[in-house]
């Protein structure tokens, strides 16, 4: 058998219970937000950002790593305890030159806590997607999870990032002919091409999407839908005090 044909792609459209993620190559997406945040600060040059499942825990995190910012929103605003939002054109702007950044998101930083005890976790995005999969691939292991954030604190689907689920697929079986695909990653492969491949097809028919142009955010959508502009890897590891925190790679 060849290896190719020996790793099982599954997506999860809503983040599943931490054990199902056990052992498996995981990519974790938040499309409009957290995720592509990290692409945002990676890609101009922090140092580590570490996600935190609530505004409480980050404030006290804040306060134990030396010059360190909290980021984040609820509903899409930063609360506020924030030192700045939630928006990665924000950090584009910006010079977050070897930041250490505390992220807590309604979302995404959540799905990336569940998924701890995979073989390795990424936080992916569609600005840095084939650096992702080639990541995963090195790792030669027999199972990769795609891992969608979703909306209203991972409770629901969402569009936005089961139309990228689908993208990440899609170029999975170009990088992988032979790839087996599981019930989820065919969903999102199809939800992929019924929008035509187009990100600006699927963002424009997103609920959240909706929300976050009412306050503003219109920019973050040509952002977030840049298919390979970053080549930043972004794993999730442990401190020396063994805190979950992202480091690009």
């Amino acid at each position: 058998m060849s290896r190719e044909a020996s790793i099982e792609v599954e997506v999860y459209l809503q983040p599943p219970p931490a054990d199902s993620l056990a052992g498996a190559c995981v990519i974790v997406l938040d499309i409009f937000r957290a995720t592509t945040v990290h692409a945002a600060l990676f890609a101009g040059g922090a140092d580590a950002v570490y996600p935190v499942a609530d505004f409480a825990a980050g404030v006290a995190l804040r306060e134990q790593l030396p010059n360190s910012v909290l980021i984040g929103e609820t509903g899409a605003l930063p609360p506020p305890e924030a030192n700045f939002g939630n928006s990665p054109t924000e950090f584009a702007a910006m010079d977050v030159t070897g930041w250490t950044v505390v992220h807590m998101t309604s979302n995404g930083t959540r799905a990336l806590l569940g998924a701890a005890h995979a073989q390795i976790a990424l936080s992916g995005c569609l600005r840095n997607m084939s650096a992702s999969l080639g990541n995963v691939l090195q790792q030669g292991g027999s199972r990769i999870a795609v891992v969608c954030s979703g909306d209203h604190g991972g409770t629901t689907p969402s569009v936005e990032d089961s139309f990228a689920a689908g993208a990440y697929v899609a170029a999975l079986t170009r990088m992988r002919p032979g790839v087996r695909l599981r019930g989820g990653a065919r969903l999102a492969l199809k939800l992929y091409h019924a929008y035509g491949r187009a990100p600006a097809r699927a963002f424009a028919d997103s609920p959240h999407g909706d929300h976050l142009r009412k306050l503003g955010f219109d920019a973050d959508f040509r952002y977030a839908a840049a298919v390979d502009a970053d080549s930043e890897v972004t794993v999730l590891g442990s401190d020396a005090a063994g805190r979950p925190v992202l480091r690009a790679r």
